[in-house]
């Protein structure tokens, strides 16, 4: 039996799901293309943000989306990872909690499109740098695009 590659699925790439344009075509063509390979996790925290969408109609797409997706708890070790990002970079809370979320559950890929904190760089290289100091997994941090290019190399 072949254990599957886990991937943490963040809100920004949740959120594109329902967006028209090239992105929202490549998250939708991700879900059903990509998404059925990999252990699909999500976190507290995502229910958290699209439970505050204020769009009920939307709200309600969104939980349909993700009602089968096992959830992560939230624990003190990730809001202690977390502050350790951020006193290293300057990133919103929330983006630092998914981050230490996968980390801490060891969890293969991270997806976003959140190319303004988690994709970035620097994030990236931060996120390595405290992981190995603090001996936990560093999830690879990907966009639903990348695994793309991955299956077809």
């Amino acid at each position: 039996m072949s254990i599957k590659t886990s991937l943490y699925l963040e809100n920004f790439v949740i959120s594109m799901y329902f967006q028209k344009g090239i992105m929202g075509n490549i998250t939708r063509n991700f879900w059903k293309e990509i998404l059925p390979s990999f252990s699909v996790f999500i976190s507290e925290i995502v229910l958290d943000e699209s439970g505050s969408i204020k769009n009920t109609s939307l709200r309600k797409k969104h939980e349909e989306l993700l009602k089968n997706y096992p959830v992560l708890e939230l624990n003190t070790d990730i809001v202690k990872i977390a502050d350790e990002y951020l006193k290293q970079r300057k990133i919103p809370r929330a983006d630092a909690l998914h981050i230490a979320t996968a980390s801490f559950y060891g969890i293969n890929f991270l997806v976003t499109w959140n190319l303004r904190h988690i994709y970035k760089r620097g994030t990236q290289e931060i996120v390595r740098e405290i992981n190995t100091w603090l001996k936990i997994s560093v999830p690879t941090i990907v966009t639903p695009e990348d695994l793309f290019k991955e299956e077809n190399t």
